[in-house]
């Protein structure tokens, strides 16, 4: 494949320290967020004064600016989102970054020249994914990092959009978007930037009651590119983005420094590309976890992408104990790397906490050192340097005095009699000219024009470097050094500004949101998502069901057509829930069968992402988009209603007020079930029980064992495994259950309640199903099954959701 464009390195920054480290290591543009709106809210973030400052300051030496503001958003925020936005596009933001389709709809309307670009947190995993996003006006589209080289290739060669992928850094466990972990366990929703990484805490497998593994089982290592960036450029990546806006200023700075070397290596010389292993020990020493991986490019999951002994960086191998003295506290350690006075060091002792000291004396590689430090300390415990005080000097300085010019050219004019003119430009169109005194005449020895334009490319200390300088004009001439030193200043001050006033764009109105006024609807249709046959044999035996939604599964596969004649039989409407992970390969797995849904009598479809609601909605049946892709506000549900959804389920993170301000007829709400937390490739049951180091599948594939993980505190999460797509869900252990609460459930403006079912039998199916449905005849005078049931949950556990807290 011919690459003719570099892509572009994109760095991140939560912080003015790190857009120098950035902009002063050779990045093409930086990520950033506000203090509002961003999916980062524990980084430092800026203000809106400040964000004007990182515009002015990046744009001056060539470096675009992004603003995330990816985020899902609430009714009562929209004022001050767009309010904001309208800042963002008067300073000169490059693009936004956005996850809310709604709002995303909603700021193209009132801003069309600013771009947008799709967040990973939009789940992207196709090429269908990547055409729904471009016609919904998103120029960038960030792909879901679980996606290998070859489907990049096909999205690359055959969509419009610029496609962004992560090259660096921290690896989400779970696909970006979906995850609502964080927030059922402690109301800190990573959909609104405050995942509190539960992922990242200890876990315990378990196999019904056997204890199979634990640790931090959840935890993925960081991925690093370094060693496969030829195969990425030659994907067709347009955008190599960086992770890591709450890390240091020397992180970024080192990290955007290797990307910078290799990417203009392979463009100079792509056949010679080589990796020099001190770059690597860099990467390793400014964050790692046990290593890297190379994320999912090459692999599509296994336990050597995974870090269960610990989530934190463990900085790189320094050697090990050769004696420890416990009466003195001393350690003799041999070393295998370099170490100077404020270098940090751990040693990995048996049980946590690991003992760390600081070093004061320098020594050289393979040397035996001897320290005070304190803890249970044994013969061949693992030290690592886990701070390098060197490499986070030379970092510091990198970006301490700024280096990253703007190349600009310029024409000198001088007659003698008229006034000079300096005329000085970019290659971004901004031009200035200013004059300065009269020219005279030489009376003794003339300037020559070599002289005058040694004099004027001399820009050090601006944001220029002058990379021409043509004269024209008499050659006799006189002018004083200080008047050709103050015409270049004034020109280069006025170019500056030029090139701030370019980027700015004046200020303009917007139209605010409709207002929902939705009346109460009490009399709401029962929908049931089901996960295998029996609880679909369970559900169609019910009355009162509107919708079965049917997961895939086999008998669904080998029975379609007498299932639908079954559920029409009982006047009941059958949608198919298309799985959630659905990419290239699902083609391989489901294509025929998906071909015969669409041409058979089922009613609709349940879909996931954008693309399945293009491709499905095509068939001209009917259409219910999930609450996976998180339905939080009325521009979210009129986004949907008017691309044709017949039903949409609104987001779980919902409190009931907040459902009151935006939901009306056509939404439903989920009313009970274990709700999926997140959706991975890194199954623990294949990673820790089944064997699983890379690729797909395990030795414990459709084995039918139960497995669950129980965390810290006692809670359990059953895994919900998924062995075709070699996926797994791990679900909230208590399920949603409302029937305590109903009549305060009732009184929204959704026109349905639907019930999941995930690992129930088929008697509790019925049990449940039985339950809500009288509930929806008579809430007021409960029968007696319905008291029981809500006895029998109440002892078991169960939970309200967020139906009456909500998230931050």
């Amino acid at each position: 494949m011919l690459i003719t464009k570099k892509p572009e390195l994109l760095s991140p920054a939560g912080s003015m320290d790190s857009v120098k480290a950035a902009v002063n290591n050779g990045c093409d543009a930086v990520y950033i967020g506000g203090r509002q709106f961003s999916a980062r809210q524990y980084a430092d973030n800026f203000g809106i004064e400040e964000l004007a400052q990182v515009c002015d300051y990046c744009h001056l030496r060539g470096v675009k600016v992004y603003i995330t503001v990816n985020t899902i958003y609430k009714d009562g925020e929209f004022k001050e989102l767009l309010n904001f936005a309208a800042k963002l596009y008067e300073i000169g933001a490059d693009a936004l970054i956005m996850q809310d389709l709604g709002a995303a709809k909603l700021i193209k309307e009132n801003f069309p020249q600013i771009n947008l670009h799709a967040s990973t947190q939009l789940t992207s995993n196709s090429l269908s994914d990547v055409r729904s996003l471009e016609q919904a006006g998103f120029s960038k589209v960030v792909l879901s990092r679980e996606l290998n080289l070859e489907e990049i290739k096909e999205i690359t060669a055959n969509c419009k959009a610029e496609i962004e992928t992560f090259i660096h850094g921290a690896l989400c466990v779970c696909y970006s978007g979906q995850c609502i972990m964080s927030s059922m366990l402690g109301g800190r929703s990573g959909n609104r930037g405050r995942c509190a990484q539960t992922c990242r805490l200890p876990y315990t497998l378990y196999n019904e009651y056997t204890k199979v593994k634990e640790g931090h089982l959840l935890s993925p290592k960081d991925i690093e590119t370094v060693t496969i960036l030829p195969q990425l450029i030659e994907a067709g990546i347009s955008s190599f983005k960086i992770e890591g806006r709450m890390k240091s200023p020397e992180y970024v700075a080192g990290v955007t420094a290797v990307y910078r070397k290799y990417i203009d290596m392979y463009f100079e010389d792509p056949e010679n590309y080589s990796v020099d292993e001190k770059d690597i020990k860099i990467l390793l020493q400014l964050f790692n976890r046990g290593g890297f991986s190379q994320g999912y490019y090459n692999n599509f999951a296994g336990s050597s992408m995974m870090s269960p002994e610990r989530p934190k960086s463990w900085g790189v191998k320094l050697g090990f104990i050769d004696s420890y003295d416990k009466k003195s506290g001393r350690a003799s350690i041999r070393t295998r790397e370099p170490m100077v006075p404020g270098d940090g060091i751990e040693i990995w002792t048996e049980k946590e906490p690991h003992a760390g000291s600081n070093i004061n004396k320098a020594s050289k590689a393979g040397e035996v050192i001897n320290i005070a430090v304190k803890g249970d300390i044994n013969k061949n415990d693992v030290v690592y340097k886990t701070h390098d005080k060197a490499l986070y000097d030379e970092l510091k300085r990198s970006y301490q005095k700024d280096t990253r010019t703007r190349g600009i050219y310029g024409k000198f004019k001088a007659y003698i009699g008229k006034p000079m003119e300096l005329t000085v430009w970019d290659d971004y169109g901004n031009k200035v000219s200013v004059t300065g005194e009269e020219v005279q005449r030489a009376n003794n020895q003339p300037l020559s024009p070599e002289k005058i334009e040694r004099q004027l490319v001399k820009t050090g200390g601006t944001p220029f470097k002058a990379v021409g300088m043509e004269f024209e004009g008499d050659t006799d001439i006189y002018i004083g050094m200080g008047e050709l030193n103050a015409v270049r200043r004034d020109a280069v001050e006025k170019l500056e500004r030029a090139v701030i006033e370019s980027s700015k764009r004046k200020p303009q109105g917007f139209v605010k949101p409709k207002s929902t006024n939705s009346q109460f609807i009490y009399d709401k249709k029962l929908n049931v998502l089901v996960n295998n046959i029996i609880q679909f044999k369970a559900a169609v035996a019910n009355e009162n069901i509107n919708i079965i939604y049917l997961e895939f599964c086999r008998d669904f596969e080998e029975n379609y057509k007498e299932i639908i004649k079954e559920c029409h039989r009982a006047g009941i409407k059958l949608y198919a829930a298309i799985p959630r992970v659905y990419r290239k390969y699902s083609g391989n797995l489901y294509g025929n069968f998906i071909d015969s849904l669409k041409k058979s009598g089922i009613d609709g479809f349940l879909v996931r992402s954008m693309g399945q609601f293009d491709e499905f909605k095509a068939t001209g049946k009917e259409i219910a988009v999930d609450f996976g892709l998180n339905i939080f506000n009325s521009p979210d549900v009129r986004f949907w209603r008017e691309k044709g959804s017949d039903v949409i389920c609104i987001s779980p993170e919902l409190n009931l007020n907040e459902i009151n301000e935006m939901a009306d007829e056509k939404c439903e709400m989920i009313g009970y079930g274990h709700l999926p937390l997140m959706t991975t490739h890194q199954c623990p049951v294949g990673l820790y029980a089944g064997n699983k180091q890379n690729g797909m599948y395990c030795e414990l594939k459709n084995s039918g064992k139960q497995f669950y993980l129980k965390d810290r505190k006692g809670e359990t999460f059953p895994l919900l495994t998924n062995c075709k797509e070699c996926v797994c869900t791990i679900l909230n252990g208590k399920p949603v259950f409302l029937l305590k609460f109903f009549e305060e459930i009732l009184a929204s403006p959704t026109g349905a309640l639907r019930l999941m079912f995930t690992t129930e039998t088929a008697a509790e199916t019925n049990r449940i199903i039985e339950a809500y449905g009288r509930m929806l005849d008579d809430w007021v005078d409960l029968h007696p099954s319905v008291k029981k049931l809500i006895r029998e949950m109440a002892e078991k556990g169960s939970t309200k959701g967020h139906y009456f807290r909500g998230i931050e």
